[in-house]
């Protein structure tokens, strides 16, 4: 389940970047994942929590940015690959839809975080 080794660098990251800011506490996390990962966000979501608990991440919430799969082809087609829908990740379909040959992956590669949302230091509460 790489699902796992991917949650727990995200959370890593975020915790280590919360630390370098001096927040004690992450409110939010965005997660940019592109189509062509075979990443499952619900997943993510699941393994994110578990691995927080006992960490500033424990209870953020956790936002998803989907990337669609984009591609090139030696014919000149380039654009938005559809997915397959027999796939349990909805991977993209890497044939060019004009020739039928490969594409070359031009986005949807993107897994990380991209936004963590702490509280503002200058709140405080009595």
């Amino acid at each position: 389940m790489h699902e796992l080794t991917v949650a727990r660098r995200l959370v890593d990251r975020a915790v280590a970047t919360a630390r370098d800011h001096d927040a004690d506490r992450i409110d939010a996390l965005t997660v940019r994942i592109g189509a062509a990962t075979h990443v499952v966000p619900d997943q993510i979501a699941f393994c994110i929590e578990t691995i927080a608990e006992g960490t500033p991440a424990e209870d953020a919430t956790v936002r998803f940015e989907r990337v669609p799969a984009r591609g090139e082809c030696a014919c000149g087609w380039a654009g938005e690959l559809d997915t397959l829908a027999d796939t349990v990740a909805g991977a993209p379909d890497r044939r060019c839809p004009e020739c039928g040959g490969g594409v070359t992956l031009t986005a949807g590669t993107e897994c990380g975080l991209t936004r963590i949302e702490t509280p503002d230091p200058r709140d405080t509460h009595p």
